[in-house]
């Protein structure tokens, strides 16, 4: 009897321990929309914050980003799916030196509808150098042309300062002159490796630098203008290294000149003679040219090319004006097929303010609010709060041959790749209205 009491009582307490277990609803973690960021700006550098919004434009989250440093903003109370508008705000002062007076810039983007769990780094991915060449050239009778590819020129040589050249190099690593003496048709060339922050390469002798036997190569641009381009002959990507191709830079102030062609000079004289080439069979082209005012449409592209391209593409899409209700909204009618709009309001004085707003564009009318100004930064900047822009809307449409829309704002976030852009094949158009 005893035995089979004390089996029933077992059974008992069994059967109540399962039941209260049964019973018993499990705690789950609250969800929490999450945007990871790592800041590698030193705060006199530039000093950021972070806000998120919902759909009606408040605040949902705020902080300010420490300087080298990660953060981690939470939306609580999220649930899965949510998503929000998030908006970086980047401040930077200058001071003019002796006048005691600071120029205050902020610069404000906003991603519209952004899911849970987006990584952003803020960072600087500039890999360019700029070293300073200086030399004498001897070994001929007249120096009639000279072109230090991607320079500013210093001094030019000059027989009044016996042929000396100082100029100030943007490169990776590679640079490189070519010189038109005595009267001669074929370019003379003198390549630079291995290149630092300085290089005195003391006196070069013309008449032992080799000719560039080859014709140049045309390159037509999409209409006459002031173009601003950068060609590159690509060394290796992985290491960011490549070979400057195009002009010399033009120094401030100077005489623009306006032009629609152009003739590329690559420093070989045929395969045969040096066949190490140090760009084989592939370019980086960067391009950036404003049509006539009355048009208000600025050319824009980076993109990697098999061969020094004959002519660019021109975008089949467009941007049109429509009217903005008041200084909060920002509105532009898109015309066609292209991956991301941007656009922005601006403010001229101090501070200075720009926000642009990135979003995914839809044939016809596109309008967006700007949302709230969280309390701290609207108590700090009024003119930020009151949206005090001026009557201007600029916008731009972007297009890419290896991207989509999504893929396009995670690149941007991440910003991990300075050639994302190049490798997307980026083709863009921007207006003002």
């Amino acid at each position: 009897m005893n035995i089979l009491r004390t089996a029933a009582l077992f059974a008992l307490a069994l059967f109540f321990l399962f039941s209260c277990d049964k019973a018993r609803t499990p705690v789950e973690p609250d969800p929490v929309f999450d945007i990871f960021v790592k800041n590698d700006y030193f705060e006199i550098q530039a000093k950021y914050a972070l806000f998120l919004s919902n759909e009606e434009g408040e605040t949902v989250a705020f902080r300010w980003l420490p300087s080298e440093d990660t953060a981690h903003v939470q939306v609580p109370g999220s649930k899965p799916g949510d998503r929000f508008d998030c908006t970086i705000l980047k401040v930077t002062t200058l001071e003019a030196p002796g006048s005691g007076v600071k120029d205050t810039s902020l610069t404000l983007t906003t991603y519209t509808n952004l899911s849970s769990g987006q990584h952003i780094n803020l960072r600087d991915l500039s890999f360019q150098q700029f070293t300073s060449l200086k030399f004498t050239l001897t070994g001929f009778t007249t120096l009639d042309s000279i072109c230090v590819s991607d320079a500013l020129a210093l001094s030019r040589p000059q027989a009044n300062n016996n042929y000396y050249g100082s100029y100030l190099v943007n490169n990776t690593g590679r640079c490189w002159m070519r010189v038109l003496v005595n009267g001669e048709h074929f370019w003379r060339f003198l390549v630079f490796k291995n290149v630092g922050e300085t290089l005195d390469a003391n006196t070069i002798d013309v008449s032992q630098l080799l000719f560039i036997l080859s014709p140049p190569i045309p390159m037509e641009l999409p209409f006459v203008t002031t173009w601003q381009y950068k060609l590159d002959g690509v060394v290796d990507t992985s290491r960011l290294e490549f070979f400057p191709l195009s002009e010399h830079i033009r120094a401030p102030g100077g005489a623009v000149p306006i032009y629609n062609t152009v003739q590329v000079f690559e420093p070989v004289n045929n395969d045969a003679f040096d066949p190490n080439r140090p760009y084989i069979d592939l370019f980086r082209l960067q391009t950036n040219g404003p049509l006539a005012p009355s048009d208000g449409y600025t050319y824009l592209s980076d993109n990697f090319y098999p061969a020094v391209p004959s002519s660019l593409p021109e975008p089949t899409f467009d941007l049109g004006a429509t009217t903005a209700a008041n200084n909060r909204a920002i509105a532009v009618k898109c015309i066609g097929d292209f991956d991301l709009l941007a656009f922005s309001r601006t403010r001229n004085g101090n501070p200075n303010i720009n926000w642009e707003v990135t979003t995914k564009p839809q044939n016809g009318i596109v309008l967006y609010i700007l949302p709230d100004v969280p309390k701290e930064l609207g108590d700090r900047y009024p003119s930020l709060k009151n949206y005090d822009f001026n009557t201007q809307v600029r916008a731009r449409a972007e297009n890419y041959e290896r991207l989509n829309y999504e893929e396009i704002v995670r690149k941007r976030l991440e910003n991990a790749d300075p050639l994302w852009q190049a490798r997307g094949g980026y083709l863009g158009r921007e207006e003002s209205f």
